[in-house]
This record gives structure tokens, sequence and C-alpha cells, in this order.
């Protein structure tokens, strides 16, 4: 029989640090991390569920925003080289800066429509895509209409008005209208903003400011972000209904000041004690929208009696009173008969620009040494504006071509001249090369962005506008005569002028209107062409439109689509 010592195995104890854990603790990490997740996930869902309901979805519009142009940025940093295909790179980033303006809505178009101010200076599929946001018009609910007018004015709009009409007689970016009428009697027009838009402006601004830093840094590497600010600042007082009512007031007043344009033009009667930041009632009229040319047609209305009003009016803005309407397509204007004469009336006083006296003195200045060519004056111009190549500026602010000393331009369309070199460059690399050439161009040109007025920015707006009108219309007035006549009569009226210096400035004016007249000779002959072949569309302003492609191929690499200037 085996001995003790043979059947027991000495027993050796197992130190504490290789114990295992029990397996009940790696359960209870599980759980901890269970309770973390769901806990991060209620989060989550009560932060958007308060966006949703409380926030008008502003966070999630914004991240989706942010998300997009992360995957632009990312597209445009690998993908523009030499070799690749920049037109599809384009037509891709266009596309995905569309959708997202057109699905969060609301501020975004506007700021969409910001955008397409500048679209004449990017690439044709931009300029396509961007000239569609002015279509969009969202309409609310009457219920959510009736509860922001219950919150400004403690009443339903039932209770107020006599009649209003529930559904919208017209819609855009920032608000709708309805007619009513008072219990007075008289009809008039309710502007309702849509309710989403103050809780999401802010968010959406800093957006648009997102927007232009990857447009400015990444994406097209042109000087554009240091218009952000003054452009926010035009959009916040475009949202306060009490501004705009302030800036028709002023329309009207000036407007009464100048006895050639105040029996041809009116602005509407603001009803400022059923006005808040959210709701203007002005004086509904009974006309004909210019956007509706079929009817302008059926009536009889004179083209040129409407296109003569309309260049002169916005015209004493820019030159004479400084207060600048900046939004005049033909939507915002209407003519009608009244005391037997035709008369325009100007709507929608929201987008205005006050210049200040000394930008306006120069700005006539501008213009007027631009007829005279005096190239010296216009270069010192430019250059205290930050401003290079003083030709090329003068051609932007015509919007026809200018040529130092009188030269005459080619009025033929610039035509393509290729090289045997450039017979054998492909497509991919010629786009490459023309959008590397427009963005040295632009920082040449823009030199300094400090010393810039920023009332360029929408002066070219309503210049661009202006003249879209004037074409849509087929040119049946000299816009550049028009405009010119008015700056140098401008510098003849500054109120700081000694006696001899008046006089001295109205009889250069009076020379200045003959010397401007002549401009009407290569006005007429292109009228008459325009008459006697009975071609509606190639007027004086599509000879100028195409003189300006040349030159903005020419000069920048810009390939301008038909409607660049299109109203």
């Amino acid at each position: 029989m085996p001995s003790t010592h043979e059947q027991f195995s000495p027993i050796t104890a197992i130190p504490p640090t290789n114990l295992k854990p029990p397996q009940i603790k790696s359960r209870r990490k599980w759980r901890r991390w269970q309770r973390r997740l769901m806990l991060t996930g209620a989060v989550i869902g009560l932060s958007f569920a308060y966006d949703y309901y409380v926030n008008e979805s502003s966070l999630y519009r914004n991240l989706k925003c942010v998300v997009v142009l992360s995957i632009v940025a990312a597209d445009y940093k690998l993908n523009f080289n030499e070799g690749k295909d920049i037109d599809a790179l384009h037509a891709r980033v266009a596309n995905r800066v569309y959708n997202l303006i057109a699905s969060n809505g609301g501020l975004y178009i506007k700021m969409g429509q910001a955008l397409a101010m500048q679209a004449a200076v990017l690439p044709p599929v931009f300029q396509q895509k961007f000239a569609q946001l002015f279509d969009m018009a969202p309409q609310d609910s009457w219920s959510e209409i009736e509860k922001l007018f219950i919150k400004d004015f403690g009443k339903r709009p039932d209770e107020v008005f006599r009649y209003i009409d529930h559904r919208a007689v017209a819609s855009a970016s920032v608000a709708q209208v309805h007619k009513a009428q008072l219990k007075t009697g008289e009809w008039v027009a309710v502007k309702i903003q849509h309710p989403k838009i103050e809780k999401q402006v802010n968010w959406d601004l800093g957006a648009y400011r997102l927007v232009m830093y990857i447009y400015d840094r990444f994406i097209f590497d042109i000087p554009v972000y240091f218009t952000v600010d003054y452009t926010c600042n035009r959009l916040l007082t475009e949202i306060d209904f009490e501004n705009e009512a302030r800036n028709a007031d002023n329309m009207n007043a000036v407007l009464q000041s100048e006895p050639s344009l105040r029996n041809r033009v009116y602005i509407p009667r603001i009803y400022h004690n059923l006005t808040s930041r959210h709701v203007l009632t002005a004086e509904w009229i009974d006309g004909v929208s210019l956007s509706n040319r079929k009817e302008l047609d059926a009536v009889g209305y004179s083209k040129s009696q409407i296109m003569d009003t309309m260049i002169n009016l916005f015209a004493a803005q820019i030159f004479n009173w400084g207060v600048v309407h900046c939004d005049p397509h033909l939507g915002n204007q209407i003519v009608r008969w009244h005391d037997g004469r035709l008369q325009l009336v100007l709507i929608d006083h929201g987008l205005y620009i006050y210049e200040s006296p000394e930008f306006r003195q120069q700005y006539c200045e501008l213009w007027k040494n631009m007829f005279i060519f005096n190239d010296k004056a216009i270069r010192d111009i430019a250059i205290s504006w930050g401003i290079g190549s003083p030709e090329l500026f003068a051609s932007a602010t015509l919007l026809r071509p200018y040529k130092s000393g009188g030269v005459r331009p080619d009025r033929r369309p610039e035509r393509d001249v290729n090289t045997d070199s450039e017979v054998q460059m492909s497509r991919a690399h010629e786009d490459f090369e023309m959008q590397t050439r427009m963005k040295d161009q632009f920082k040449q040109f823009i030199q300094d962005t400090t010393k810039m007025p920023l009332e360029l920015i929408f002066l070219g707006r309503n210049m661009r506008i202006v003249q879209g009108c004037n074409q849509i219309m087929g040119s049946p007035v000299n816009r550049i005569k028009i405009l010119a006549n008015w700056a140098s009569r401008s510098l003849a009226m500054l109120p700081n002028l000694t006696l001899r210096q008046r006089v001295k400035a109205w009889t250069n004016h009076f020379v200045f209107k003959f010397v401007v007249g002549l401009s009407d000779i290569g006005f007429w002959v292109t009228k008459i062409r325009q008459i006697v072949l009975r071609r509606e569309n190639e007027g004086f302003e599509d000879l100028l439109e195409r003189q300006m492609k040349g030159i903005a191929k020419k000069n920048f690499g810009i390939q301008i689509q038909d409607d660049a200037f299109s109203a």
C-alpha cells in the first residue's frame, strides 16, 4: 500500500494577482457601456426632438450643411487637378449645393440668391442651377400664419380686417402676401413672414459664412469672404418689416423732391399701425406686373415709357439720392394708368443700401470720367478702392466694354482662335487652364479688400437687374446715356458748391449731355436694324452683352451664360 506522501501531492497556493475576475464583472462592464450608449442616444434624440419641435430644425439643417460642404471641399481638393474632368466636378458640386439650399429652404433660398448674384463669375453649371432659386416660392398654412399674427398683434387677422384671403396671392423666400380689406374699406396687401425664419436666421447666417469661407479658401480661391458681414447685415434688415416700412417712407420722401419723377412713380402707402417686425400692411395696387409681358402687350402699355421711367428712377436713386432699392426685378414693379398717365409702382422695399455722400460723389465722378475717357481719374478712383485693372473695372461698372482713350470696341462677338498647340490641348486641360487663370486675374483685380466700398456689391446687383429688364423689354431705351446724364447732373447738384463752382458744374453738365448724346448714334443704328430685320432679341443691350462675354472670357477666363444679366 503506497505511503501517504505518495497518495497526496502538496497543495501550492495561487497568488491573488493571478486570479481571474469572476465572469459577472465583464457583464457589469458591458451593462455600463449599454447605459452610456442609451444615455447618449437619449440625449441625441431629445436634442433633435427639441430642434425639430422648438428650434425649427435649425441644428439639423446646418449639420447637413456642414456635411455637404465638407464633401464639396474634399471633392475639389482631390479632383481639381490637371487631367481630371473639371466640368463633371463642377456639375457634382453645383447639384450638391443646390439640393442643400432647396431642401433646407427658408433663408437658405435667400442666401442662395445672394450667391447667384456672383454667378456670372462662377462656372456655367453654377449659373444655370442657381438661377432656378429665384423661382422658389414656399407657402405656409393659414394656421401657422395666424399664430404669428396673433403673437405680434394679440388678435386674429379676421378680428383686425373686415376680410382677409386665407390663400396667399404671392409668396417668396422670406414672406407671403395676402389680400385684405380694412374695416374702413381700403384694400391692402398684408405681407407676413414665414414663421420659421426668425428662429432659423442666426443659424442660417452662420452656415452662409461657412459657405463663403469654403468658397474663398478651398473651392474657387477667389476673394469673396470679405463681403460676408455686409451681406449678412443686409439680409437681417430685409427680414425686419419695420425697417422695410422705413425704407418705403424714405423712398417716397426723396421721390417727392424730384419733379421729373414724382408723378411718374408711386410708392404704396404703409399702414404703420398694422406693421411689425414680421407683418407689413401696405396699400393694395391694381395694375400689371412687369413680369407679365403678355398682359403688358395685351393692354398696350408702352415699353419705352416703362423703361425710361424705370431707368431714370434707379439712376436718381444711385447718383442723386443715395437711397437705393437693390431688388428691382420685374416682379417688384407694377404699371398702371393713373390720372391719365402711365405710372410705375415700386414695391418690396426690404433690400436697400444707403450710400455715404463721399462714395456717391466718387461714383458719379467715376461714371462721368468713363465717358470723357479721363483714364487718370478712373485709375485714381480704382486704386483708392483697392481695385486693379482700371479698364476692366470700368467695363464691369458700365456693363459694356470700356477702351482707354476712346478706342471703339469690336462689335462682333468674341470668337475663339485656336493655335496648333491649342488644337492638340485636351478639353480637360483647357478647362483647368481657364479656371486657374480666372483665379489669378481676380486676385489681381481685387488687390485690397479692405479698401473696396461694399456698396458696389449691391449697386452691381441693381445695375445687372435693370440691364436685364431693359434687355427683356427689347432694349427700347439707351440705358447707358440715362445713367451717365444722372451722374453728371448729380455732380452739379452737390450741396457744398460755391456759386462759381455750381455755374461751372452746370456748364460742364450741358456740354457732357451733348457728348453722351452721341452714344445715341450707335443705339439708333442698332434699333433700326432690330426693327427692319424684325429681330426682337438683337437690341442694344444684346450687343453690349455679347461684347461683355468676350471681355469676360478673354480677360478672366469666364464663360458667361446667356441669362447671366437677366432679371
